[in-house]
C-alpha cells in the first residue's frame, strides 16, 4: 500500500459510482415533465455525475504514460487489450442472450439474428470498452508524447480543439458513447478521450501554480452549473429532455471533470486517509471494472421488482437506489471472482 497511488484508486471508485448514478437517472429521465421538480432534480445527479467516464480516462493516463513504468507492446496486448477484449466478449453475449430472449420470449432463426448483431454492438455500456481499446492500441507512441512537457500541452490543446470543441460546435453529429462497430472511425471523438487521457498524466506529474489551479477549478464549477443550466433552459423551451451538455467531450464537462482530478488529487496528498478506509478503497477500486460491467444486469433486476426513482422523492431515491446497485454490483463482483473461470472476466 505504500507505494499506491491511493488518489487514483479514490478517483476509480468515485467513477464508478457516478456511473451507477447516471444509470440510476437515465431510467427515468424521460418519464417526467421536464418543469417538474423530479425532472429538475434528475437534471442536476445527471449534471453533477457526467465527470464519470472522463475520471477512468484520466485515471488510465496517469499510469499507462509514466516513463518511469515499462509498457512493452506484448504485455500491453496479451494483459491488457486481451483482457478487455475477454470481458467484451463475455458480457456482451451474456447481455444480449439476456434481453434478447426477454424482449421476444423465444428462440428462433430471426431472434438468433438479432442476438447476434447485440452481440456484435455490445449492451449500451459496453461502448466503454470499444474506447478503451482504442486508446489503449495508441500507447506505445503516446507514452512518446508523454516524455516532453511542451508537447503534452501542444497534444492536449489539439484534443481540445478537435476532440471538445470541434464536436460541440456541430451539436454531436455522433455522440461520444458511439463506437466504431455503429459508425467506424471517428478520430474527432478519439482525440477527445486521448485528451482526458493525457490531462490525467499531466496533472499527475506536474505542479501547478496556485493561480493555476484556482483557475482549473473555477472552470470546473462553471462547467458543472453550466452543464446543469443548459440542459434546463433547453429542456424546457422544447418540452423534452436535451442531453447535448452532458456529452462526455463537451468543453464545460472537460473543466469539470479536470477539477475534479485536481481537487481529489490536491486534498489526499494533504490529509492522509485512515487505514481502514484506505483498505476499503482499494478493495472497491480492485473490483470497479466488473461493477461497471455487471451493474446494468443488476439495475434491469432491480426494476423488475419495481425498484426505480418511483419509489420516493427522487432527492432521496437516486442516491439511495445508485448506493444500494453499487454495493449489491460489488457483492455479486466479489462472489464471481471466486469462480477461477469467471474470475477473468471482471478483473
Amino acid at each position: 500500500m505504500k507505494n499506491r497511488v491511493l488518489y487514483a484508486d479514490v478517483l476509480r471508485v468515485a467513477a464508478i459510482f457516478l456511473v451507477i448514478v447516471i444509470h440510476t437517472v437515465s431510467l427515468d429521465f424521460g418519464s417526467y415533465p421536464v418543469a417538474s421538480y423530479q425532472w429538475q432534480t434528475l437534471n442536476i445527479y445527471n449534471g453533477f455525475s457526467r465527470i464519470s467516464v472522463p475520471l477512468f480516462f484520466m485515471v488510465s493516463g496517469i499510469f499507462f504514460l509514466d516513463p518511469q513504468k515499462e509498457v512493452p507492446i506484448k504485455k500491453l496486448y496479451q494483459k491488457n487489450i486481451f483482457r478487455i477484449v475477454l470481458a467484451f466478449i463475455f458480457w456482451s453475449a451474456l447481455y444480449a442472450l439476456i434481453f434478447t430472449i426477454y424482449e421476444y420470449r423465444t428462440v428462433n432463426g430471426h431472434v438468433v439474428k438479432l442476438m447476434y448483431q447485440a452481440f456484435i454492438e455490445g449492451h449500451f455500456h459496453l461502448w466503454f470498452l470499444f474506447r478503451l481499446i482504442e486508446v489503449y492500441v495508441m500507447i506505445p507512441f503516446l507514452r512518446k508524447i508523454a516524455e516532453d512537457k511542451r508537447l503534452i500541452e501542444y497534444f492536449l490543446f489539439f484534443c481540445f480543439v478537435v476532440g471538445f470543441l470541434n464536436p460541440t460546435y456541430h451539436a454531436f453529429p455522433l455522440k461520444s458513447t458511439t463506437t466504431i462497430v455503429e459508425r467506424g472511425l471517428n478520430l474527432d471523438i478519439t482525440f477527445g478521450y486521448l485528451g482526458y487521457f493525457f490531462a490525467g498524466y499531466y496533472l499527475s506529474r506536474y505542479s501547478l501554480s496556485k493561480i493555476a489551479k484556482l483557475f482549473i477549478y473555477s472552470l470546473g464549477i462553471a462547467g458543472v452549473v453550466g452543464t446543469i443550466f443548459v440542459a434546463n433552459v433547453h429542456s424546457l423551451k422544447t418540452g423534452k429532455p436535451y442531453s447535448l451538455s452532458y456529452e462526455y467531450l463537451t468543453p464545460n464537462v472537460f473543466f469539470t471533470s479536470t477539477a475534479a482530478f485536481l481537487f481529489v488529487k490536491e486534498s489526499l496528498q494533504q490529509h492522509e486517509l485512515s487505514e481502514k478506509t484506505s483498505k476499503w478503497i482499494i478493495e472497491l477500486s480492485r473490483y470497479s471494472f466488473g461493477i461497471y460491467l455487471v451493474h446494468v444486469l443488476i439495475r434491469f433486476i432491480f426494476t423488475k421488482f419495481g425498484l426505480t426513482t418511483f419509489i420516493f422523492t427522487p432527492i432521496l431515491s437516486i442516491p439511495l437506489l445508485a448506493v444500494l446497485l453499487f454495493l449489491v454490483s460489488y457483492l455479486c463482483v466479489k462472489l464471481l471472482s471466486k469462480i477461477p473461470f469467471l474470475k477473468r472476466f471482471i478483473l
